[in-house]
């Protein structure tokens, strides 16, 4: 890891900073416990994508489009991926990483002669038995204010950044 960005110094410390959990506190309105806080800002932004939609002619909210027929299709069967495949995957990624990530993209791929046996086999069980785990499960919001100038205790001070990585749930 070292090595491979010693020409990139930004990077390298992005990467040690990552794994060392280290992050500057966000900046985050006042609040009496992160549950209200959360649910706070989902209404405020569920709020404001209402007034947006509600500028376009003709739209009604929450409509199901019913153009596409239903289609039931069932995998019996599948090539299973190869190792060499899902390493060819990984290594032609970009090197970049998220919250939700267990371990940096570029510490991945410097471990992934050990690693790319396991992650075939769980990729190949997922795929193989239709199921995927919870823990993979999930997306993370983080809402970021647009200026350093704005006030912190204000929600429209805030813009969301996200990093989803989600998968619906198994049936």
């Amino acid at each position: 890891m070292v090595s491979t960005n010693s020409a990139t110094p930004k990077q390298l410390w992005e990467c040690i900073n990552k794994i060392l959990h280290r992050r500057p506190a966000p900046s985050l309105p006042t609040h009496a416990s992160i549950k209200s806080l959360c649910n706070s800002f989902s209404s405020h932004f569920k709020d404001k994508i209402s007034v947006i939609q509600s500028t376009f002619t003709g739209h009604t909210p929450h409509t199901v489009h019913a153009d596409f027929p239903q289609l039931n299709f069932q995998l019996a069967s599948f090539e299973p991926a190869t190792t060499t495949e899902v390493r060819n995957i990984i290594m032609s990624s970009p090197s970049k990483s998220c919250d939700l990530d267990p371990i940096p993209t570029i510490l991945l791929k410097a471990c992934l002669d050990v690693l790319i046996k396991p992650m075939t086999d769980i990729i190949n069980a997922s795929i193989c038995y239709g199921f995927f785990p919870d823990d993979f499960k999930c997306a993370h919001v983080n809402p970021v204010l647009k200026k350093p100038t704005l006030p912190k205790d204000e929600l429209n001070s805030y813009r969301p950044i996200s990093n989803l990585s989600f998968i619906l749930p198994n049936t």
